[in-house]
């Protein structure tokens, strides 16, 4: 019995690398059984679109795209009640979420793993009514993935992201905020804030050394204090390079959920998307929520289980 996939596609992500890949892709799945059905988004949200209209007629939810479409797709997926299997061939500029997962980067490789992988059940993030997969951020940079061409993102890559938060060193701006958590409550001037659920976020593994589990049902939040001088800004780009997070102007913590409470309205990104404007933010972690393929050996650095199941 055939095995039924809605394949949903971004054209624009990366380096439109799927527009030569699109056909050897589809010819992996066919071979394996799957009877296909080919999606191209061609704007925002259309595939949460899709998705909330036809997704439980599916066994398999896989796209191809970037962060943000990865986001669209399982933000779909978490307002289904009977949620198909997801799998992700990455194709944007930096690809955290796969990092995280160990999916691979050439796509080929990702599409073979789809057919014969293992299901993991990873941990979803909701922010207020929205969704997120890996990160939910604010204050200084935040905003450059999605303010950043894409263009520029095709052409430069990562750098492409530096090249733009070199226009917003001077823009930084502090806010009061009062941040309960599982273990207690913070309050400070805050100018940066990475709720995550990820290894790696804009490219880069701060957490390296850190024990973290996708599946666990805890964020892993880095925040950043108000800096007052040059001095304190080197102190905590050290403590990020070296990965060591423990500079005094920073806060490492672990939690089930983040309420943040800001005195004014805070712009926040989502995946590396637009999130909005907000001064109460509300973040819950879904233990186990996102089925989604992977390679069962690369998942031991991940999973807070033996085994995948």
């Amino acid at each position: 019995m055939s095995k039924k996939m809605l394949f949903i596609y971004n054209p624009m992500a990366g380096k439109e690398q799927i527009k030569n890949k699109l056909s050897e892709i589809i010819q992996i799945f066919c071979k394996e059984g799957f009877e296909v059905t080919i999606f191209a988004t061609r704007g925002r949200e259309d595939a949460t679109k899709v998705i909330e209209k036809k997704g439980e007629k599916y066994d398999y939810v896989v796209c191809s795209g970037g962060d943000g479409t990865m986001n669209e797709v399982a933000t779909g997926l978490m307002k289904l009640e009977k949620r198909p299997i997801c799998g992700y061939i990455p194709a944007g500029t930096v690809n955290d979420f796969a990092a995280s997962l160990k999916i691979p980067r050439v796509m080929k490789n990702a599409a073979v793993l789809i057919t014969d992988g293992d299901v993991f059940k990873c941990d979803m993030g909701k922010f207020n009514d929205r969704y997120f997969t890996y990160v939910a951020g604010f204050g200084a940079f935040t905003e450059v993935s999605y303010q950043t061409p894409q263009e520029w993102k095709n052409a430069l890559g990562k750098a492409a992201y530096f090249i733009e938060a070199l226009k917003h060193i001077a823009d930084i701006k502090p806010h009061h905020m009062k941040i309960e958590y599982d273990d207690g409550v913070i309050e400070g001037e805050f100018i940066l804030g990475l709720i995550s659920n990820s290894v790696s976020v804009a490219g880069y593994k701060y957490y390296e050394k850190k024990n973290i589990k996708m599946d666990d049902g805890l964020f892993e939040a880095l925040l950043i204090k108000s800096l007052k001088n040059p001095i304190e800004l080197q102190q905590v780009l050290n403590a990020l390079l070296s990965k060591q997070l423990d500079a005094d102007n920073m806060c490492y913590l672990s939690s089930s959920f983040l309420h943040i409470i800001s005195d004014d309205d805070v712009q926040w990104t989502l995946d590396g998307e637009d999130g909005g404007f907000c001064n109460d933010a509300y973040m819950q972690n879904i233990k186990e929520s996102l089925p989604i393929i992977c390679d069962r050996r690369a998942l031991a650095s991940v999973s807070s289980k033996r085994t995948v199941e």
